[in-house]
C-alpha cells in the first residue's frame, strides 16, 4: 500500500473527547504512522507497519491504528490487532504498545489510554485477549493494569537490551565488554568478508539453518512465514538487512536486521562450526551497528535474552555493552 494511504477507515473511539485527552482510531495515513513511530525513538518492530501487513498476511490479523492526544497533539500510539470469526469469537492482540512520543507523560494519559482499551474490548465469553504493554516491570505499573481490571498472566516479561546508535563509533567500541571486544578483534583478523542482501535472495537459505538451530537447541523464534512477509513489506524500503560473514567464499554465519523507521531489531542469527570458530557473530554484529549507522538508525533492540534458558546468548549480547530492559509481562 503507498504511503499516501490510509491505514483503514477512520472510527470512533467511544471516549467522549475532551481538550485535555482524546484517542482517535484509524485516523492517519500510513506515512503518518511510520512518522509517528520514528517519533517514537525506541520504537519495536511489532508496533510498525509492515509488521501489521506481515501478520494480517499470516494470521489474518487486522491491525487498528489508535492515536492518543493530549493538549490537542498526538503524544501517543499503539497498533492492536484484531480477528473476528463466525461473528462470535474475537481475538485481540496488543503487541508491545503503547509507544509515547514524549517524556514524562502525565499518569492521568495513561489511564486515559488504557480505560479506553477495557472500554473497546471488555472482557467477555469467546474474547481471547492478549495484551504484552510496552511498560517496564514495576509495582505502579503493575497497580495501573490491575486498577483496570487486567489480569497478568505471564511473569516473566520480555527482556532484551537497547543499543544507542548515536554514539561514535569509538565510543560504542569502548563500551564493548573487553572479552567481547578482544573476540572481536580476534574475528577481525581471520579474514571474513562481508556480504549485504538487503532483496532477501538468500533468505530461504537462512530460514532453513535458523529452522534446525530452533529443533536443535529447543528456543523459540518468529515463524518462517511471518519472517518472509516481513521482507515483503520492508525490503523495497530498505529497511531489511541480512548479512553474511564469508570464509574463502563460503557463507559461515549470518544476522537479519529489520529496520522499523529510526530503531531497529536483531530477528535471526546462525553461525556454522567454522563461524563460530572464526567469532563470525561478533564480527557480523559489530559491522551491522556500523551498517545501522550510516542508514541514520539511532537504536538497536538486541532481539531478546533470557539469562535462565539461554545463559550463553545473554551473556553475549550483554557484551555489546547496551541497556537492559524487560517488560511487565502479559496480561488479558
Amino acid at each position: 500500500m503507498p504511503d499516501k494511504a490510509r491505514i483503514n477507515a477512520p472510527e470512533t473511539s467511544g471516549t467522549p473527547g475532551t481538550p485535555q485527552l482524546d484517542i482517535k482510531w484509524n485516523d492517519v495515513s500510513v506515512r503518518q504512522w511510520r512518522e509517528l513511530v520514528r517519533k517514537a525513538g525506541q520504537s519495536n518492530l511489532l508496533q510498525s507497519w509492515p509488521y501489521a501487513q506481515a501478520v494480517l498476511m499470516t494470521e489474518r490479523l487486522v491491525g487498528k491504528f489508535a492515536t492518543i492526544y493530549w493538549q490537542g497533539r498526538i503524544v501517543g500510539i499503539c497498533q492492536v490487532l484484531e480477528q473476528k470469526l463466525l461473528g462470535v469469537f474475537h481475538k485481540v492482540r496488543l503487541y508491545r504498545g503503547p509507544l509515547w512520543l514524549e517524556p514524562d507523560i502525565p499518569q492521568e494519559v495513561h489511564e486515559f489510554f488504557w480505560a479506553e482499551i477495557q472500554k473497546r474490548y471488555p472482557a467477555r465469553p469467546w474474547r481471547f485477549r492478549y495484551f504484552l504493554p510496552e511498560m517496564p516491570d514495576t509495582e505502579a505499573n503493575r497497580a495501573l493494569l490491575a486498577k483496570f481490571g487486567l489480569n497478568r498472566i505471564q511473569t516473566d516479561g520480555y527482556s532484551s537490551i537497547w543499543l544507542d546508535l548515536t554514539q561514535p563509533e569509538e565510543t560504542l567500541r569502548a563500551n564493548l565488554k573487553q572479552n567481547w571486544r578482544n573476540t572481536l578483534n580476534q574475528s577481525e583478523k581471520k579474514g571474513l568478508a562481508l556480504e549485504l542482501d538487503t532483496e532477501g535472495k538468500h533468505l530461504n537459505w537462512l530460514l532453513k539453518l535458523s529452522e534446525m538451530d530452533k529443533i536443535l537447541k529447543e528456543f523459540k523464534g518468529p515463524s518462517p512465514a511471518l519472517v518472509a512477509h516481513l521482507k515483503r513489506f520492508t525490503k523495497d524500503r530498505g529497511d531489511f538487512l541480512l548479512m553474511r560473514a564469508l570464509l574463502d567464499g563460503e557463507a559461515v554465519g549470518a544476522i537479519l536486521l529489520f529496520l522499523h523507521e529510526g530503531s531497529a531489531t536483531y530477528l535471526v542469527g546462525w553461525n556454522s562450526q567454522e563461524g563460530r570458530d572464526a567469532r563470525a557473530h561478533n564480527y557480523l554484529l559489530w559491522r551491522g551497528l556500523l551498517e545501522l549507522k550510516e542508514r541514520d538508525i539511532n537504536w538497536l533492540d538486541l532481539g531478546g535474552i533470557n539469562p535462565d534458558d539461554a545463559k550463553g546468548v545473554t551473556f553475549f549480547k550483554k557484551g555489546l555493552g547496551g541497556t537492559p530492559f524487560t517488560l511487565i509481562g502479559s496480561y488479558n
